[in-house]
């Protein structure tokens, strides 16, 4: 893979920006809306964040759901990608985080939050992931 096939997310978001400044493409519906549709965050691109506001409602009711009808992972409970336990996650509040699909809504179960931070750099994509797997071995060879 050369220099030029390498992820950079933050050129692919702001290209879907493109020549309207008022509106912007959600990453997750793909949905081009009105910037009011997207929550106010300076740490952002144009200042919005890259998911509508809807979006992010359909995310938060998935996840209140999941964890209104499932307990909260034991103890002993570890990641299922990267085998840490409650103890060897360094986080404030919650060291476990509901995983789920923005495309279809699916809950995958519980993971830490770095685990599941990196599914969701990646959008979930598995081209993406096959890319980021090839790219790291390059450097055991």
């Amino acid at each position: 893979m050369d220099s030029h096939e390498q992820l950079n997310l933050f050129y692919e978001i702001q290209d879907k920006v493109e020549d309207d400044p008022n509106t912007r493409v959600c990453i997750e519906c793909n949905e081009r809306k009105s910037l009011v549709d997207f929550t106010v965050d300076i740490q952002h691109h144009l200042g919005r964040k890259h998911t509508c506001r809807e979006c992010i409602r359909r995310s938060v009711r998935i996840i209140k759901e999941y964890r209104r009808t499932h307990r909260y992972p034991d103890a002993d409970y570890k990641c299922p990608l990267c085998n840490k336990e409650h103890e060897g996650i360094r986080r404030n509040g919650n060291a476990w985080q509901v995983d789920h699909c923005h495309r279809t809504g699916t809950v995958r179960g519980w993971l830490c939050h770095r685990c599941n931070s990196g599914l969701g750099l990646f959008q979930d994509d598995i081209n993406r992931l096959t890319k980021a797997i090839e790219w790291v071995t390059q450097g055991e060879e």
